[in-house]
């Protein structure tokens, strides 16, 4: 299938090399509004195709995928483009900020017979599948506890008098939607939406929040995610049930170890060695290859969930778009 990358970010830069490892993709096209951007990045990975007109990639008959990385305020406006001409869409993660936003999507995705995604590496690692076939085996969950933590350059940025996209409160910026958005997904992913949702966040001046905490409800448990870009920590998930736990680590952007411990009995455990961006693109290829549009817009779904709880979440703490 043939790929037109929209943005040049790290991001981009990261994806375009899974995208190289898997034989279904070619990256036939990028995007950049400055062309010396979008030259760099077809230069490093062999992209016969620079475009600086959005408008013209999508009039591209070649391209049938259109891959989403730009900042999270524009989202939604590209990826109703992009279904609007016809293009399957990956697009990269928070899918979008509100369920209005996100149900027009999947509406288009599915009155057009395309595919669309949102790119979070959680749902496809083979470890979170291996979460879902232990949780049994620790008996009824009580707690569960995800801390995503990770210091950002942009930060010293922020504090030094600039607005970089990430903490930017009109490009849909924030903790919450940068970071906490995994360990939701995780969660959710498992379990459903919650009953109820409070978010506590730490808030720069602007009004963005740099770390917050997101306690979720359940009928059987309680769960709290942590996520911050103003200070650093191990991240990890630890589902914590009467027989026993499963802890993931580094944490639910990448399941790369899982450990499930119960008390008497030998310990389980399996570290997986790709790269997170590695399992999910290799799973959509294969969704694509198999045109399993039933598989596609059940994920939509669960990321419906996913922008439903992180709303209610803003809301809560009155973190307004």
């Amino acid at each position: 299938m043939n790929l037109g990358i929209l943005g040049t970010g790290s991001i981009a830069r990261t994806m375009a090399a899974e995208f190289a490892k898997v034989p279904a993709f070619h990256c036939a096209a990028v995007c950049s509004r400055q062309k010396a951007t979008g030259e760099a990045l077809a230069q490093s990975f062999g992209i016969p195709k620079v475009y600086t007109d959005y408008d013209a990639m999508l009039a591209d008959p070649d391209i049938d995928l259109i891959y989403i990385a730009t900042p999270n305020s524009l989202h939604y406006g590209q990826a109703k483009a992009a279904l609007l001409a016809g293009k399957n869409v990956l697009c990269e993660k928070p899918f979008v900020p509100t369920v209005a936003e996100a149900d027009e999507l999947i509406g288009l995705a599915r009155e057009r017979h395309l595919f669309l995604f949102e790119a979070i590496t959680t749902a496809h690692h083979p470890n979170y599948a291996l979460v879902k076939e232990h949780l049994p085996d620790i008996g009824p969950l009580r707690i569960v506890s995800c801390t995503f933590c990770q210091y950002s350059s942009r930060y010293d940025a922020l504090l030094s008098g600039q607005v970089p996209p990430v903490f930017d409160p009109a490009c849909c910026g924030g903790a919450l939607m940068d970071l906490n958005l995994y360990n939701v997904h995780f969660v959710v992913g498992l379990f459903g939406e919650p009953m109820s949702v409070s978010y506590h966040p730490n808030l720069y001046r602007n009004g963005i929040d740099t770390s917050g905490i997101l306690l979720l409800e359940y009928p059987d448990f309680l769960c709290q995610c942590t996520g911050a870009k103003d200070c650093a920590a191990p991240g990890s998930v630890q589902l914590v049930g009467e027989k026993g736990r499963i802890l993931i680590e580094p944490g639910s952007s990448n399941c790369k170890k899982l450990l499930l411990d119960r008390p008497g009995q030998e310990t389980f455990s399996r570290e997986c060695d790709e790269s997170p961006w590695y399992y999910e693109v290799s799973d959509i290829a294969a969704l694509l290859a198999a045109k399993d549009y039933d598989a596609c817009y059940q994920a939509l779904e669960k990321t419906r969930q996913v922008v439903s709880v992180l709303e209610a979440a803003r809301q809560d703490a009155q973190l307004d778009f």
